[in-house]
């Protein structure tokens, strides 16, 4: 990851002049994949060994936090919403309804790394963060990509690790690095709860019963997130399989497939995205002839303040594995959906759903008429 020269010059006096007064950082890297941390009392500051192996000076009492994608914006959303001094993106108008608006409103810094790098470091600066966290699964590049954040801004920068199987013990470490232990160990064991209680539900699904799948995107539903890809793992998780077993060689969770491959898989359920072709699937000739139309296993994934499949592959996956997993085996995850959505929504977003918005949310899957 590079950011383009004329950047630097721009952050070095645009942190020089707001961020003046703030701690040294410093990075080095060591051989430990996990995220640990030590406290120094008397400078204020801590050594934090984050998952990229990075050792790295933060403040011992952090307060004001930048995201530096939507997975991390998701996740400390749901741990401490007033921390964030800012978002990496805007949220999405599904979700203008169940974020109160001081947090829907704040500024918007843009991508800290990456392919599309647009990082507003100005407004980064006027933010004054003490610290930037990036939250997701581990690139080949992550050490790489993180120390060149830190450089540019000159503001510490740590990666922990996230994916469904580690979710919960993420958690733990954001509160311990954060200060918020109590509200992580709640999100964690909440975490640690639906996938035990899945693992367990999906062992009793023999060979011969499992359900295959096709997860449709797009605007024709011909891209997938294939078998493996971190998008899709919820499938997996429920017992489930995801008939899309390509390769994706874009590296970026999603492949574009054929209407032969779809027809020869042939899934006994279809579950599209939002946006994509869930409306008129039943109508068009193109896929109306398939069996999981004909038997009505058509659904859309329920979408508010975000997607319950892997769009983003953060938080919202945990509820997507119970709605999933009801809605494909519903005489062995025995939930009511309702009551699932309302405890997730008011734990993880601080949000009091009604039953009405839960059924409205799964209006065109658990509730479809």
């Amino acid at each position: 990851m590079q950011f383009k020269k004329a950047l630097a010059v721009v952050v070095a006096l645009a942190i020089a002049t707001v961020m003046a007064g703030c701690s040294k950082n410093s990075t080095s890297a060591t051989s430990s994949s996990s995220a640990s941390s030590s406290v120094s009392v008397t400078s204020g500051t801590r050594t934090f060994t984050d998952s990229a192996g990075r050792v790295v000076e933060i403040p011992a009492n952090i307060t004001r936090v930048a995201p530096s994608g939507s997975l991390a914006q998701l996740f400390l959303y749901s741990l401490c919403p007033d921390k964030l001094v800012g978002l990496s993106g805007k949220f999405a108008d599904s979700a203008k309804p169940y974020i109160d608006s001081k947090y829907y409103n704040l500024p918007v810094f843009g991508q800290f790394y990456g392919k599309n790098v647009n990082l507003n470091i100005e407004a980064l600066a006027a933010a004054k963060p003490q610290i930037i966290i990036d939250i997701g699964e581990k690139k080949a590049t992550e050490k790489e990509d993180m120390d060149g954040v830190q450089k540019q801004t000159g503001i510490p920068v740590i990666f922990v690790e996230a994916t469904l199987d580690s979710m919960a013990k993420a958690y733990v470490t954001l509160g311990n690095i954060l200060g918020e232990q109590a509200q992580a160990k709640k999100l964690s064991d909440y975490i640690s709860s639906t996938l035990s209680d899945a693992k367990t539900k999906s062992a009793t699904i023999s060979a011969s019963k499992k359900v295959k799948v096709y997860y449709g995107l797009g605007s024709n539903g011909l891209q997938t997130n294939p078998k493996g890809s971190i998008h899709a793992d919820e499938i997996k998780k429920i017992g489930a399989v995801n008939v899309a077993d390509v390769t994706d060689s874009t590296g970026a969770g999603g492949v574009n497939v054929s209407m032969e491959q779809v027809v020869q898989w042939a899934p006994d359920v279809m579950i599209f995205d939002p946006q994509s072709v869930y409306s008129t699937v039943a109508t068009d000739p193109l896929w109306n002839g398939f069996a999981a139309v004909k038997n009505k296993k058509v659904y859309e994934v329920p979408i508010g303040p975000y997607n319950w499949m892997g769009r983003p592959p953060s938080v919202n996956q945990i509820l997507g594995i119970k709605w999933l997993g009801n809605l494909i085996y519903p005489n062995v995850y025995k939930y009511n959906m309702v009551q699932e959505a309302e405890k997730y929504y008011q734990l993880f977003y601080n949000y009091k759903l009604t039953d009405d918005q839960a059924k409205k949310l799964m209006a065109n899957s658990t509730y479809k008429q």
